[in-house]
Order: structure tokens, then sequence, then C-alpha cells
């Protein structure tokens, strides 16, 4: 670990030098939540990140954060085109406080994340793979759907429809808890399926439903360092 030079600060008596962003939430959103102690250190003692070759490291020391609270904030990302396309990122930004369902229960947010997205246009669809590292909070945003396969139909003049072909779809969505550098991150991963096929002749109906398939997440894994004293 990269040593810095000791420092005090008297701070907003609340351990950091700024108030924190503050957020409610539902308590089956909260997955392996830091501790208070730990989202201390990682505010004052982030040195750098990476995830592949999305590297971030701000060049300050943590007794910068004392005049500038925003010294260690910002990120960085690498973008390939593939196919399929890839992108990776790093960010780093100012923590927060949950509360669960309006009460006075309080969970910690770190701002450290990572994201990993993969993309592949496919005939009549596309593949698409997500991978978000965060802190606490679960995404309720992304449900999977299961896999369904239904009928195209279009209308004609008379009032009528025939089919034109036939699209499949699904969206898988693994939460799991996860650790990087000691500090404890939500790991989010989405695949996403989508694909049409067409009749031949159309409104012969024998379009063929299309089997799921979907990119595999990255086998690189993010990296954290932590100034030490």
């Amino acid at each position: 670990m990269p040593t810095a030079e000791p420092f005090a600060a008297l701070g907003k008596g609340n351990g950091f030098n700024r108030c924190l962003r503050i957020g409610t939430v539902s308590g089956d959103e909260i997955i392996n939540p830091p501790t208070f102690e730990q989202v201390v250190g990682s505010y004052w003692n982030f040195h750098s990140a990476s995830f592949s070759e999305a590297k971030f490291e701000p060049g300050n020391e943590p007794m910068d954060l004392i005049c500038n609270g925003s010294a260690a904030m910002g990120g960085d990302d690498d973008r390939s085109t593939g196919p399929p396309s890839e992108s990776f990122s790093v960010s780093n930004s100012s923590p927060g406080i949950f509360y669960v369902d309006g009460g006075d229960e309080i969970y910690y947010e770190h701002g450290i994340s990572f994201k990993y997205i993969t993309y592949e246009g496919i005939d009549g669809g596309f593949k698409l793979t997500s991978v978000d590292y965060t802190s606490t909070v679960a995404s309720t945003t992304v449900d999977p759907v299961p896999y369904s396969c239904i009928v195209l139909r279009t209308s004609t003049y008379g009032g009528g429809s025939y089919s034109i072909g036939k699209l499949a779809t699904q969206k898988t969505v693994d939460v799991s808890s996860v650790d990087i550098g000691d500090l404890p991150f939500v790991k989010t991963v989405v695949q996403d399926f989508s694909q049409t096929t067409f009749d031949d002749p159309v409104g012969s109906g024998n379009a063929v439903c299309a089997t799921a398939s979907f990119l595999s997440e990255t086998s690189e894994i993010p990296s954290l360092t932590l100034w030490d004293y």
C-alpha cells in the first residue's frame, strides 16, 4: 500500500468534512453494507482503482481533502468496439447515508463503483450483459424476465391480421456480495437477450423461436488501493 503523510482534521463531527447525502430504501435492498469505519476510511484514504484498462488515480494525498472535499472524486473508462463491444469504468464519488423505510435504522454507502458492459447485435436482436459493483443498495429497477416467445402479427386493411415472425426474450439478474480490497460491494449481473425470427413466407407461421443465449461476464477483476500510514 502507498504511505500517506499523517494529518488531523476536525471535520463536521461526523467523521467526514461534509454533510453526507441521504436516501431512504426498503430493508430488502440492503446487501453487504460497509461499517461506518470502512466508509470513513475509504473516503479519506482512496488512492486508486482499476478495472481492466480503466484506471483512476486522482494523485491527491488524504490531507488534501481537508480543503478540497472532492480532490479524490472522479473516474475513468475504457471502451472497445468489438464485436462484441466492451466497456469498463471506475468511479469514486461522495459517500451517503440510507434510512430503511423512513425509520431510524442507518446504513452507510461508500462512493466507489465499477461497471462492465458488453453488447453484441445479432440477426434480429441483441445480447447485452452488464456487471455493476456498487455499495450497500441493490438495484430494484432491474427485474428478471423469464424466457418467452410471442407471435408477431401485423394488421390488414380489412381488419384482420397475419403473423410475420416470433420474438424471443429473456433476462437474468444475479445479485451477490463481494469484497474488493477488503471493502464490501454489491455485485449485480444482468444478462439480456432478444431475437426476432421471421416467417418464410410471411404469414406462414413457420418462424422458429430463437434459443436464448447470453454474453459472458468478464473474467477481469476490479482492484482497489487505499492509502496507509
